[in-house]
């Protein structure tokens, strides 16, 4: 099944726009992080002579939307959404079950959670009724997926969307391809449509495939997306990816096979926090985190500083708030919110879940210091860059960075956005915690941070866009000069 939506032009579109086919599993409605680089590389090609044509996923089974960020998209762009495959026994209501199933069980930006060790859990117990025996399927799946879903969850949207792809390459042509992960799945639908269109294709890694931190730890497993990421590697025209270290990382890998590797960092839309009233919490210094947790990224350090800090006097804890918008925990994890517990922070911690866009900007500007959580692995925290940074970036509040040293740290040294400390120096952590606290009882965090115009230039969406359509326009120059030559 496809569905196919927005107002658009006839089948012809003769308006001088040339057609990109984007194969983004992860699209709004879908909601959270990880759709804004798609979601904004679609708003904003159309303004660069590209209109994109988006094949996503159906999200009828995926349990975090925001629909509101379809208002976003102008009605040049054409989106196609598929279902992926489903056993029969999924396809009905099974509750709390089909929930934790359909979810998308994925890391950062799509590398496979820490979720899968709760599935090991027993079976449920029950009637053998219907809906009885879907849920022991469920948890069956729960237990299989590591060693059968691969490269990620999304392997079962591949073949529905390699089909839709090439009914949208019939219908609608196209002059170049881009897959955007994660998930991965995306690659794979990628590569598979490019050796049936043989259209210049660009590969977009928001995160590393194999050099990610977050891995199964199957050897087997591990060989065969080995030999997924080389082909994709290998056919791409482009590999792009989000940050210099992911680059030096494919290159050190795959620099035999990669012809071409490029960066467009992750950014922030201006226009998303235009007329966005700001979200406070009045009388209260306020610290907002948005974005997930895991086990290599997690507030406990912060916590326990807090708990420190309220044990000795230095801060009232009726003049605190810790604001978190996102996963807190994952499903079937308590880490985080049995510390809130155990530190007796209940009356301090907000823990809000997953928020509409809308609401994560309002947070954001209404917050008086702005949390940055990154991964205490020096490899990978040093090589990745949040894009909630960009966000934090444009709501123009002052940063506390829990971070390695490495780029993320680098970009909110470099444009004095705040303070950056180790993430698991519980003392700096304290320090920093009270220097903002104490500023903000001085009333020195009033007011907006202005951010320096290169930062505008360098991480604005829409001049994103612009570098990504003149990288198109190459590749398809470069193939119609190609073609004219062996024409002669």
């Amino acid at each position: 099944m496809n569905q196919a939506t927005r107002p658009r032009p006839a089948d012809g579109m003769a308006d001088g726009l040339k057609n990109l086919l984007m194969v983004a599993c992860y699209f709004p409605p879908i909601g959270g992080g990880g759709v804004q680089r798609a979601l904004k590389m679609a708003k904003y090609l159309p303004q660069f002579g590209w209109r994109p044509l988006v094949l996503a996923l159906d999200p009828v089974w995926h349990v975090s939307l925001d629909p509101t960020l379809l208002e976003e998209l102008p009605p040049e762009v054409v989106v196609h959404r598929v279902r992926e495959w489903r056993p029969r026994v999924l396809a009905g209501p099974v509750g709390p079950a089909r929930a934790a199933v359909t979810a998308t069980g994925t890391g950062p930006e799509g590398t496979p959670s820490q979720e899968h060790g709760a599935a090991l859990a027993g079976w449920p117990s029950g009637r053998w009724s219907a809906a009885g025996w879907r849920r022991r399927f469920v948890q069956w799946m729960k237990r299989a997926r590591m060693y059968v879903l691969i490269p990620d969850d999304r392997i079962l949207w591949y073949v529905p969307a390699v089909r839709e792809g090439r009914r949208m390459l019939a219908r609608y042509g196209a002059r170049a391809l881009l897959s955007t992960s994660g998930p991965y799945t995306d690659h794979l639908v990628g590569l598979a449509l490019r050796r049936h269109s043989g259209l210049p294709w660009v590969a977009d890694f928001r995160d590393p495939w194999t050099q990610n931190l977050h891995r199964s730890g199957i050897a087997w497993r591990e060989a065969l997306e080995e030999r997924m990421e080389r082909a994709v590697m290998r056919e791409a025209d482009v590999v792009l990816t989000v940050t210099r270290s992911f680059a030096d990382g494919f290159r050190s890998k795959y620099g035999d096979v990669i012809r071409r590797l490029e960066v467009i960092h992750n950014g922030f839309d201006a226009a998303d926090f235009a007329g966005i009233v700001p979200e406070r919490v009045e009388g209260r210094c306020t610290f907002v985190y948005t974005g997930i947790f895991y086990r290599e990224r997690n507030p406990r350090p912060l916590l326990r500083a807090v708990r420190r800090l309220i044990d000795r006097g230095a801060v009232d804890r009726r003049r605190l708030r810790l604001r978190f918008a996102g996963v807190f925990d994952y499903p079937g994890y308590t880490e985080n919110a049995d510390a809130v517990r155990e530190l007796e922070l209940g009356d301090v911690v907000e823990v809000l879940g997953h928020v509409p866009h809308r609401r994560a900007v309002a947070l954001l500007k209404g917050a008086d210091v702005l949390l940055l959580i990154n991964d205490v692995d020096p490899a990978f925290g040093g090589a990745f860059i949040p894009g909630k940074l960009f966000e934090y970036m444009a709501a123009q509040r002052p940063i506390l960075a829990l971070s390695v040293p490495g780029e993320a740290a680098s970009v909110v040294e470099r444009f004095g956005l705040g303070e950056v400390v180790p993430p698991e120096d519980d003392a700096a952590i304290e320090a920093a915690v009270l220097r903002f606290y104490r500023r903000w009882e001085r009333g020195e965090l009033a007011g907006p941070q202005p951010l320096p115009p290169e930062a505008h230039r360098r991480y604005e969406r829409r001049e994103q866009a612009r570098a990504l359509a003149e990288l198109l326009d190459e590749l398809v120059e470069a193939r119609g000069r190609a073609a004219a030559g062996a024409g002669r």
